[in-house]
């Protein structure tokens, strides 16, 4: 592509290729295959007790110089430049020392469980069957809510196969991607009505203010040369340094990254479901859709206390683990007993699979629905506390990116005007986070909230999904 003159505006995909380029995603992430299999980054060792730590690495890899960062988390240290990870973390661990790898958990996005719900809902004979929709659940007010009679759901511009995609499938399980990260975007542009439906929410929400805090872990925001007029009406309500931008095409291959503009569509949803709502959005994950579990914990780490009442994490992000990731199961431990209502996605593998964090202690685990029931890329189990509306959602997104899809007379795939369409449950968890933030705008503490949305017994439940939150 050459560069545009300068007497013409300069591309969006021309800005991003003029920035510096960070660690590559074979310099962030290697897998560990097989039905419980994981991802780690290459060279990094998690330890309790660095020095011993070193000892034992200095007989296994003489050669090699390793490095203990400053930052610590808890208790735990960060070794880098380990030839051999977990080999190292085998050793310390036969030697009686705490250590693990680092873990690394993707956006949102095995063993067997039994039937996905989505196979056995209504009458047990799958979505497809026609028993299922004569099931009386389906007489339930849940599915009376405008929400469901909203003709986003049966708009034929998301009537793509998009339950058969592979996107859907985090790059941990599907290998085809494992090797570079690279893999298309699922979100696609909004269209109207529903853009203007999301827009009159968004102005609501800029319009309102409320003390109720809200942190989000991802992607950061779509800032500067990329930010809608929407994301800029609702900045007074959202807190993000220049550190936390988000652009749309970090790797600079001209392509939409396929976790760019994650972060401004959780925290659009958010403002949605509860307007005025103050947010703070800071990046932990790249716009490739990875986050090393030592960051991640830091961040954690690192948040203000909450005030008197608590506050709300959203979690769009997760995976799998070695055993148990020690250091962020205690990052989330420790911010539970400062107040924090942490809030996870479950997961886009359609696996009973316990994932991470959202399987963790005391986490509101949310699965997504859709208009039909259960959505069939869900992960389930009884893990699952709660599930939302997580199918061709429409929220904030990145404004003046155009991708290299020519598109057709019927529409362009990659052409964004600040709102795009997305499913997964990394939508569905920030839903429940709006609901709990609405709840607690009345006055309500946030285990209040979480006593009266999730736990309540008397609230409608799905097996494998849990409790029924549908307020979007």
């Amino acid at each position: 592509m050459t560069e545009t003159e300068s007497t013409q505006p300069e591309s969006g995909r021309a800005k991003s290729a003029r920035r510096a380029q960070g660690p590559g995603w074979s310099e962030r992430v290697r897998f560990v295959a097989g039905p419980d299999g994981f991802a780690h980054t290459p060279h990094d060792v998690v330890t309790t007790d660095a020095a011993a730590a070193v000892a034992v690495a200095g007989r296994l890899f003489p050669d090699t110089k390793l490095e203990v960062s400053e930052l610590k988390v808890g208790s735990y240290q960060r070794l880098a430049g380990v030839a051999e990870p977990m080999r190292l973390v085998g050793e310390l661990r036969r030697a009686g020392l705490v250590a693990q790898p680092n873990h690394v958990f993707f956006a949102h996005g095995c063993d067997c469980c039994g039937p996905h719900p989505a196979q056995t809902w209504g009458s047990g004979q799958g979505v497809q069957g026609a028993p299922v929709y004569a099931s009386p659940v389906y007489a339930s007010p849940v599915y009376a809510s405008p929400v469901y009679a909203s003709p986003v759901y049966a708009s034929p511009v998301y009537a793509s196969p998009v339950y058969a995609s592979p996107v859907y499938a985090s790059p941990v399980y599907a290998s085809a991607e494992q090797a570079t990260g690279r893999r298309p975007s699922s979100a696609r542009p909004a269209v109207e009505p529903w853009v203007g439906l999301a827009s009159t929410r968004c102005a609501a929400a800029a319009a309102a203010s409320t003390a109720v805090p809200v942190v989000v872990l991802d992607t950061g925001l779509a800032m500067t040369d990329f930010q809608s007029s929407a994301v800029g009406a609702l900045l007074p309500l959202l807190s993000a340094t220049a550190a936390d931008g988000d652009q749309p095409d970090d790797d600079a291959d001209e392509d939409l990254d396929p976790a760019a503009g994650h972060g401004t569509f959780i925290a659009g949803l958010i403002q949605q479901v509860a307007p005025g709502t103050a947010i703070t959005l800071q990046r932990v994950l790249h716009a490739e859709g990875d986050g090393d579990e030592v960051q991640i914990a830091a961040a954690i780490d690192a948040l203000p206390d909450p005030p008197v009442g608590g506050a709300l994490l959203s979690l769009s992000f997760g995976g799998y683990a070695l055993e148990e990731p020690g250091l962020l199961a205690a990052a989330v431990a420790r911010a539970q007993d400062r107040g924090y209502v942490v809030v996870a996605s479950a997961g886009n593998d359609a696996t009973c699979r316990p994932t991470l964090p959202a399987s963790l202690p005391g986490v509101i685990s949310v699965g997504a629905v859709g208009p039909h029931g259960p959505a069939p890329f869900s992960n389930y189990g009884p893990w699952v506390r709660a599930c939302a509306p997580g199918v061709d959602l429409v929220s904030t997104f990145f404004a003046g990116w155009n991708g290299d899809d020519p598109g057709t007379p019927d529409g362009d795939p990659d052409d964004y005007a600040g709102w795009a369409c997305w499913s997964g449950t990394s939508f569905a968890a920030p839903v429940v986070v709006g609901a709990l933030a609405r709840e607690m705008a009345t006055g309500t503490t946030a285990t209040d909230a979480v006593a009266k949305l999730v736990d309540n017994p008397a609230l409608l439940r799905l097996p494998g999904l849990g409790t029924v939150i549908n307020v979007l």
